[in-house]
């Protein structure tokens, strides 16, 4: 079954939450569709995760993923922001 979900906006809306400076660079968002995708299925597991096995090595995989993804955004749209800039 096809998910429901459109993950590269609901990964952008994720990220933009998290990080709020990283609204202003919105106009960039295209520029990171697949890592937006990624961040948002990253995020839905790892809260799948902690529903059932908090302790878990897996637990502690996807955080470490999740803040990887969030580091890559940031670094990728304040260049694409000084490029355009």
């Amino acid at each position: 079954m096809k998910s429901e979900i459109d993950h590269v906006a609901h990964g952008w809306a994720l990220l933009a939450l998290r990080l709020p400076e990283l609204r202003a660079l919105s106009g960039h968002r295209q520029s990171i569709g697949e890592m937006c995708e990624c961040y948002s299925i990253a995020v839905l597991n790892l809260r799948k995760l902690q529903k059932g096995h908090s302790d878990s090595e897996c637990v502690v995989e996807y955080e470490q993923l999740v803040s990887g993804i969030e580091e890559e955004v940031t670094y990728d749209l304040t260049r694409f922001a000084r490029k355009a800039g």
